[in-house]
């Protein structure tokens, strides 16, 4: 399968018929998008559809063996992702507060109702090898 944010267009395309009223009329909260974490596009997908879901898949739990796993991890660091997803799971609170900014407060009753999916594959031995 093919890395879904580098189909940007396309995605996008079906995301908004998914959640369109007149055709399938899922919840937003329903929609996903999965990312092995192509950082711009996540930030595009937060300006374009901040309500719908994203999951970024991790698949290593440093990014030496993430760049051993996933061909395109050294182009996206993991810190960088991992704030381009904060920013997505927060982007309705700040597009709701004055002043764009929230406090810890916000950020606590947001995560309850909205929730980042960490994607994570185990594979067994060396992954220098891969």
């Amino acid at each position: 399968m093919i890395e879904p944010l580098n189909n940007y267009d396309n995605v996008l395309t079906a995301c908004k018929a998914m959640i369109d009223r007149r055709r399938w009329n899922l919840a937003h909260g329903r929609v996903t998008v999965s990312t092995v974490g192509v950082t711009p596009n996540m930030r595009r997908l937060t300006q374009d559809l901040p309500e719908v879901n994203l999951a970024l898949s991790l698949h290593a739990p440093n990014q030496p063996m993430r760049e051993a796993i996933v061909p395109t991890a050294k182009m996206y660091p993991i810190q960088d992702m991992v704030e381009a997803l904060d920013e997505h799971m927060m982007a309705l609170v700040k597009a709701k507060s004055q002043d764009g900014t929230f406090n810890d407060s916000e950020r606590k009753s947001a995560s309850k109702r909205k929730r980042a999916m960490i994607e994570y594959v185990m594979l067994k031995g060396d992954t220098s090898t891969f």
